[in-house]
């Protein structure tokens, strides 16, 4: 424990992040378009550190520079209009990132060397195609956001007040019950109101809480991944950028499995 955060409880640290690093993210979503673009490639780099320098033992530089690059260059093609050809570059550095850690016969990373740019680019397109939309693309995005956080945040304090069976300890020892319940109560109300002041989804009352319910259970399946991957790899967090939650990767876990969902979602809806 660093001699910064021995002064603070975690949950000091956590809002005093939040105060911090929201502000920016609701900035750059109003703003959109190249503001919103520079956002995401310095989340998607960080990322990208985050998940080699956990994933892999050795040659750290060398995958971080590989990874980084091929998911900005992901970026880009998604910018200048190329969406597919996004997609596919994203393939063809899981298959890159495959080759190599085998090539250099280093078993353990290759085996799950492939995620990385999948389970870090699909939901980046996915959060700025969902941003793009020039109607309604800033309360999409916000809607997204939202609903994490109220998820984390009724998830944090559920889980405190009132405790009882843990989910899964072996892979994430302080997730209860009754916190994801009180995450996915959180989540129902949030896409409630925004469904019904803001939003133009056209959907009922039920349905918005049903939904609010199923992305909350999705964000709570990205930071079991998350754990899991961590665990895997015998670390406790992805990255000390943000203090009281890690790295970036511990603070968009979440977001990662929301975001393609919320996307293939506004994608039915809107026919």
């Amino acid at each position: 424990m660093s001699e910064a955060e021995s002064k603070f409880t975690s949950l000091q640290l956590r809002v005093m992040s939040a105060v911090v690093l929201a502000p920016i993210a609701v900035g750059a979503v109003y703003l959109g378009g190249v503001y919103f673009y520079l956002f995401m490639a310095i989340a998607t780099a960080a990322m990208a550190y985050e998940w080699c320098h956990t994933s892999f033992r050795n040659n750290k530089q060398s995958y971080v520079f590989l990874v980084a690059l091929w998911l900005l260059f992901a970026i880009f093609l998604n910018f200048e209009g190329y969406t597919a050809y996004a997609f596919i570059s994203l393939l063809l550095c899981a298959g890159g990132l495959i080759a190599l850690s085998w090539f250099r016969r280093e078993e353990r990373e290759w085996k799950g060397a492939f995620l990385g740019p999948l389970y870090i680019g699909i939901p980046v397109l996915s959060l700025l195609l969902i941003r793009e939309d020039e109607t309604a693309g800033i309360l999409n995005t916000l809607t997204l956001f939202f609903i994490v956080w109220a998820t984390d945040t009724g998830a944090y304090f559920a889980g405190r007040a009132i405790g009882g069976p843990k989910i899964a300890p072996s892979i994430s020892p302080n997730k209860t019950w009754a916190g994801l319940i009180g995450g996915m109560i959180c989540a129902a109300l949030v896409l409630i109101a925004m469904n019904h002041s803001l939003l133009t989804w056209q959907i009922t009352p039920v349905l918005a809480i049903m939904l609010g319910m199923a992305f909350a259970v999705l964000a709570q399946i990205g930071d079991f991944f998350e754990s899991g991957w961590k665990r895997y790899f015998d670390v406790k967090d992805a990255s000390n950028l943000i203090p009281g939650h890690g790295g970036v990767l511990d603070r968009l876990d979440g977001v990662l499995f929301v975001a393609p969902a919320l996307y293939l979602l506004l994608r039915m809806i809107e026919g």
